[in-house]
């Protein structure tokens, strides 16, 4: 019993069935299952069954030190077949295509200048960010090291971002053919979901050693899976050639993050500020600090004390 409540307690998914159908509750008896349904309750779970989906392309070996992968490290990139173009930021081109019969979600990464220094940093950090010991983490799944292009390769999540499902004219499929897409509701119950998974997804990543020296949490930068889970996604973390200095989502980091240099910042505060942003951003439904530029924005929480506004009706 005390095993099952550490599991449930540090987020394990009654709900989540495995290849045969059977949930953790179908395969306990007697006390154990009504214990194990009470702990689910108790911490917040949807107790809808989550259908089994075949992940094994990943490769879900993982190194226990580290927890990251050792396979698929390498892909072809004459493997790749890359279609459809989902965004252009100065950090480089997002695209998604396909890769060994899966969707896949691939980063191309801006860099002026590959040399071989930066190809050889490049193998070595992105192993870093294949983190799969995580339900609340999306890892990346390999990587294309061909300069000059580097490439960072995830999964495709249909959903899309946070930020997406929250301010821009999105629509799912409702799985029903004759039912055309619709809005997705993001109600109250769903918001706090996704915080939960954040919160435990960061939680689970200050447990690791500081292996990930840029990665910003803002709504851009969590991906909503197919079941409405949120996960913190790796592939958006900045590698150490990249555009040192420049930030470009400011609304979201804390003052220190803004005026400190990488190794004098506390990131756990960091990122509990961070997180605080992005729980006003899913309580209101706006976007921080909407009419300000990024620049302005940066320089008046650094320098200024811009801070956002709690409105009314909302507790603090």
């Amino acid at each position: 019993l005390s095993i099952a409540e550490a599991l449930v307690a540090s987020g394990g998914l009654i709900s989540l069935a495995n290849k045969d159908g059977d949930t953790p509750i179908d395969k306990t008896k007697g006390s154990l299952a009504k214990r194990v349904h009470e702990l689910a309750i108790e911490t917040g779970q949807d107790l809808k069954k989550i259908t089994f989906k075949d992940q094994s392309w990943l490769g879900l070996k993982t190194r226990s030190r580290d927890a990251t992968l050792s396979r698929h490290r390498g892909i072809n990139i004459n493997d790749l077949s890359l279609h459809t173009r989902i965004t252009s930021t100065p950090s480089g081109e997002t695209w998604r295509g396909r890769w060994q019969k899966n969707d896949i979600v691939a980063k191309i990464l801006t860099v002026r200048d590959c040399t071989s220094r930066i190809s050889r940093d490049f193998n070595e950090e992105f192993p870093k960010l294949r983190i799969f010991s995580h339900p609340n983490v999306l890892p990346v799944v390999g990587c294309c090291n061909s300069p000059p292009r580097l490439v960072v390769i995830s999964q495709y999540l249909p959903h899309g971002s946070l930020y997406s499902l929250l301010h821009d004219a999105v629509t799912i499929n409702t799985g029903d053919p004759s039912q055309p897409p619709r809005p997705p509701v993001v109600d109250t119950a769903t918001a706090l979901r996704f915080a939960t998974d954040v919160a435990r997804g960061m939680a689970f990543l200050h447990t690791l050693e500081r292996i990930i020296p840029q990665y910003y949490l803002n709504s851009r930068h969590v991906m909503i899976d197919e079941d409405f889970t949120a996960r913190i996604n790796m592939a958006d973390a900045k590698f150490s050639f990249q555009e040192k200095g420049r930030i470009y989502y400011p609304a979201w980091m804390a003052p220190e993050a803004l005026q400190k240099k990488s190794s004098e910042r506390n990131w756990e505060a960091s990122d509990m500020w961070s997180f605080a942003i992005l729980m006003w951003e899913l309580a209101t439904r706006e976007v921080p600090f909407a009419d300000l530029t990024p620049m302005e924005v940066g320089m008046k929480i650094a320098l200024e004390g811009l801070r956002v506004t709690i409105p009314p009706g909302v507790s603090p």
